[in-house]
Parts: structure tokens; sequence; C-alpha cells
């Protein structure tokens, strides 16, 4: 396959999953959970898919990262759409976990505007608990409330923010 053709697929399914945002918040609203799983999985698939074209592809001609902005956008509509679709969930799970991560989120993305040099650590660990935040919805959906994973899902999100933490911090007092 061609290189700009691949780049070409990868960008454009990485804009699906930012646009796949409006229908399944439309789903959510008239809690339609199933169409809502269906949609999400669909959304899930075409990071899946964008990775693997991304790979083959020629590099993006400019420094923005798309692919995380979109899984920015995915990440905090999901939390709507738990909102939405789960009631009470957010509220019984708010403490101690939201603060820290909006905390620990807040940080990193102040060190990356302020030093844009850095880029984007594509962490193994931090994929991990990406691709566990996003069962969370499914789980939800399918199972109901199950706190031992809501917790552990909810545990390894900060791990992973803290990593990264770590990592931007340790590059900002170097500078």
């Amino acid at each position: 396959m061609n290189k700009n053709t691949a780049r070409t697929i990868a960008d454009a399914l990485t804009w699906t999953r930012m646009f796949s945002v409006v229908p399944i918040t439309a789903l959510a609203l008239y809690d339609l959970k199933w169409w809502v799983f269906g949609l999400y999985i669909a959304a899930a698939l075409t990071d899946l898919l964008d990775g693997m074209f991304a790979r083959r592809a020629a590099p993006p001609k400019t420094d923005f990262d798309l692919d995380g902005v979109a899984d920015r956008i995915l990440t905090i509509f999901t939390i709507l759409w738990i909102w939405l679709l789960i009631p009470g969930l957010l509220q019984k799970y708010w403490l101690p976990y939201v603060p820290i991560i909006v905390l620990l989120e807040a940080y990193v993305n102040y060190v990356r505007l302020r030093h844009q040099r850095f880029g984007v650590p594509h962490l193994l660990f931090g994929r991990t608990a990406m691709a566990l935040f996003f069962a969370l919805l499914p789980v939800l959906i399918i199972w109901g409330d199950v706190p031992w994973f809501v917790h552990g899902v909810l545990i390894v999100v900060i791990a992973s923010e803290l990593q990264l933490t770590w990592i931007f911090l340790k590059k900002s007092r170097a500078r």
C-alpha cells in the first residue's frame, strides 16, 4: 500500500472517531444503551485500525497529534455517556479518583502547552490504561456496576497519569 494512501486512511479513521461522538451522544441522551454500545465499539475499532494504517503510513505533515486529540475527545465523551447511561456511578466513584485525574491531566497539559517540543510519549502502560478505560463503558452496559472493575480501571488510569506526569516533570526540570 502506498504510504500516502495509508496516511489518508489513518487520518480519515481518526476523524471518524472524533465525529462519532455526535450520534453516540444523541443515542445516550435517549438511553439507547445497546446502540451506544455498538457505535462505541465501532469507534474503538477505528482507533485500532488507524494505528495499523499509521504504522505503515508516511509521517504526518505537521506535528499536530490528531490521534491524541481524538483520544481525548472520546475520553471526555465516554465520561459523559457513563454519566447519562449509568445513574449515580460518577457520584459513587467521584472521590478520590476524579480530582486526582483532573489535577494530573491539567499539569500534563500545562507542561505540553508550555514546552511544545516535548511531544507526547506513547507509553505501553498508557495505551493499556486507555484501552482498559475504554472497556469501562461496555462492561457497565453489559454487567452494570461492577465495583472491583471500576476501582481497578480508575486506579490504573491514575497510575498511567502519574507515569506521564513524572516524565513531563523530569523533562521540564531538565530544561
